[in-house]
C-alpha cells in the first residue's frame, strides 16, 4: 500500500509539473467587432503527448463592460513537433465551463452547450500563440475568433535568457545585439 501511495504522489507532481501557465494579449473579433485585452491566462497541460489548453476565467470585455464568458478549454490534442515548437490541431465541438473568479457570479457560456470549435497552438516552455475559431452562427449568429500570444516565467538558466529577466522575448534579442555592437 506505501508503495502505491508513493507512485500515486510521483505521478500527481509529475502532472503538475507538466503545467504551463501563460500570461497573453488576447483579441477577440466577433463577426467585425474587434476588442483586446491583456494579462489573460492561458494554461497548458501535457500528458503522454496529449495536451490540454485552457483559456482560464474568459471576460469578453467590450466597450468597458465586462461579459464573464468561463473556461474555454480543448482537451487531449495530440502535440506535433514543428521546428522546435509544439504544435496542436483541434477541430471538434467543446462545452465551455463556469470559471472561479469570485468578482462574477454568472458565466454565460455555460448556457451555450456544446460548440463547434477550431483551435490551433504553437508553443515552447516560454511563449505561445495560437488561434480559436468559434462557431455560434446557428444560435447566436456569431463567428467569434480568438487569438492569443503570450509568454510564461523561464526556468533559471534557460537557454536564450540573455538579460536574466525569467522571459525569453525582444529584450534578449535587444541585448544580444548590444554586446555585438559594443565589441
Amino acid at each position: 500500500m506505501k508503495k502505491f501511495l508513493s507512485v500515486m504522489a510521483a505521478a500527481c507532481c509529475a502532472m503538475a509539473l507538466n503545467a504551463t501557465i501563460y500570461t497573453c494579449h488576447v483579441k477577440v473579433t466577433i463577426n467585425s467587432t474587434v476588442t483586446e485585452q491583456e494579462e489573460v491566462q492561458v494554461e497548458v497541460n501535457e500528458n503522454n503527448g496529449a495536451y490540454d489548453l485552457d483559456l482560464k476565467n474568459f471576460v469578453l470585455i467590450s466597450e468597458g463592460v465586462a461579459m464573464p464568458v468561463g473556461n474555454v478549454t480543448v482537451t487531449g490534442v495530440e502535440g506535433v513537433d514543428e521546428h522546435g515548437f509544439t504544435k496542436l490541431n483541434f477541430n471538434g465541438t467543446i462545452n465551455i465551463t463556469e470559471g472561479n473568479d469570485p468578482q462574477y457570479d454568472f458565466w454565460m457560456g455555460p448556457m451555450l452547450g456544446p460548440v463547434p470549435t477550431v483551435a490551433t497552438a504553437r508553443f515552447i516552455d516560454t511563449a505561445i500563440s495560437g488561434d480559436l475559431f468559434i462557431d455560434l452562427s446557428s444560435t447566436m449568429n456569431q463567428i467569434i475568433s480568438v487569438s492569443i500570444f503570450g509568454v510564461a516565467p523561464a526556468s533559471e538558466g534557460l537557454e536564450g535568457d540573455v538579460n536574466k529577466d525569467s522571459e525569453v522575448n525582444i529584450a534578449d534579442v535587444n541585448r544580444v545585439v548590444d554586446i555585438i555592437l559594443s565589441k
